[in-house]
């Protein structure tokens, strides 16, 4: 409790300095200070990607005259001129409620810190470039617990090359699959996509034969694995294609490599396309668990008005064990609308469904048919360039009709967000010295 209890009083002091501060122009992270830019080239409200930011990442972390200028290295490799790493951190106060069958909780209200990253990012050259992400601290939002992780969150190389009216990027590492919508580097909601967590086991509410069902691999979380991606210039036709570890960020994965391809097609500043994903094992441990995720996905863009969506339907051969077959469904529709220039407002519906699952007659415990719904709404206010406060709130209900029983939960939170340069934090007066070495 005293470590929650600090870090709250840390957020509200740092929340309250930026409300009373002027705006500054400067303490902005690793892109916008290599290539001295705002924020705003690249992004709506940090963290989404406009379609400014989708190019430049399209031209694989190039195409922009860096304003400080590289440092080269023997045999012709360079490095960003400055130190390439900005400090992410978001956190606040939750409060929540639970009406579930036999048990109704009272209303809670608990901090929580979502999370402390290190971000880095940089050419290395003109072919080259690397991204870094590392969670280094979260906290279990229920029990308050606050986790070190080990492994990154994101790190991986790109190689890109133009040619042909082609721009073309190989990767590899620990990277988000390449979905309509950014599961959660790029998100700007709090609450996470309810369509990118299903799985078998999450569904069926038991662990799956010979595992975990953290290590079940989601569309949400990140992979370790390797991709070629194109996009062509003119038409805006693109498609990516690549494999996976099969189990998450996990090294040691212990199921089979996973395959997926996505294409998409832009229309000026819009974009529609169409994720395919299959697994020949899910589950590993000697369990044959065959799984494939197929759908479509859009995102109409305007710089007022902006409209998210994805669809997504699963099926899973064999997910208790039992040799029994699970199809289920996931959607969502975003929209989101600049009230001003640094107040943007966020609506979200989602529903998720399953066909009736039952392999009690092979010896298992599952009779499942599920029908869950959430909706969210929320604000996000831009204090200072790279300095946000999100209020969301979400109520959802999941239904199963087999059993006849619902639960139903709603949750609010106030939020603090920032990312910023580690030499030149926000809210603190900086010398031209600082801002540029």
């Amino acid at each position: 409790m005293g470590t929650a209890r600090c870090l709250r009083w840390i957020v509200c002091g740092v929340a309250l300095i930026g409300v009373a501060r002027p705006r500054p122009a400067d303490a902005i992270p690793v892109f916008a200070r290599i290539y001295d830019r705002p924020c705003g080239t690249c992004h709506t409200i940090f963290p989404q990607l406009n379609p400014a930011g989708e190019s430049f990442r399209a031209h694989g972390l190039h195409g922009l005259e860096p304003a400080i200028a590289p440092l080269e290295v023997d045999g012709g490799l360079e490095v960003p001129g400055t130190l390439p790493l900005a400090i992410y951190f978001a956190g606040g106060e939750n409060v929540s409620s639970v009406d579930a069958p036999g048990q109704r909780d009272a209303i809670r209200s608990h901090f929580n810190l979502d999370f402390l990253r290190v971000l880095g990012g940089g050419e290395l050259g003109p072919h080259l470039a690397f991204m870094f992400d590392h969670e280094m601290l979260e906290m279990e939002a229920d029990s308050g617990e606050v986790v070190v992780n080990t492994l990154p969150y994101q790190a991986y190389l790109t190689a890109h090359l133009a040619r042909f009216g082609w721009l073309t990027n190989v990767q590899g590492g620990w990277y988000e699959l390449p979905l309509g919508v950014s599961p959660q580097i790029h998100r700007l909601s709090v609450r996470p996509y309810l369509t990118y967590g299903l799985n078998g086991c999450s569904l069926l509410g038991i662990e799956p034969p010979g595992g975990r069902c953290e290590d079940s691999p989601t569309p949400g979380e990140p992979q370790l694995g390797a991709q070629v991606a194109a996009q062509h210039e003119v038409s805006s036709f693109g498609w990516v294609a690549g494999f996976t570890n099969g189990s998450n960020n996990l090294v040691d994965g212990t199921a089979s490599k996973d395959v997926y391809l996505r294409a998409s097609q832009g229309f000026w500043s819009h974009r529609v396309g169409f994720y395919l994903a299959y697994s020949p094992d899910l589950i590993g441990h000697g369990v044959d668990d065959r799984g494939v995720r197929f759908g479509p996905d859009l995102d109409l863009y305007s710089r007022r008005f902006r409209l998210l969506g994805q669809f997504l339907a699963g099926h899973e051969s064999n997910p208790s064990g039992r040799e029994r077959g699970l199809w289920y469904y996931g959607s969502f529709l975003e929209g989101q609308y600049r009230v001003t220039k640094d107040l943007l407002a966020l609506l979200r519906f989602e529903y998720a469904w399953t066909q009736t699952f039952d392999d009690t007659r092979q010896g298992g415990v599952s009779r499942v048919r599920k029908r869950i719904w959430e909706t969210t709404a929320g604000w996000q206010w831009l204090l200072v360039e790279n300095v946000r406060v999100i209020a969301e709130v979400t109520y959802g209900e999941d239904v199963d009709t087999v059993s006849d029983q619902s639960t139903a939960t709603w949750t609010g939170t106030l939020r603090l967000a920032t990312a910023f340069w580690p030499l030149t934090p926000p809210f603190l007066p900086h010398s031209p010295s600082e801002v540029r070495p």
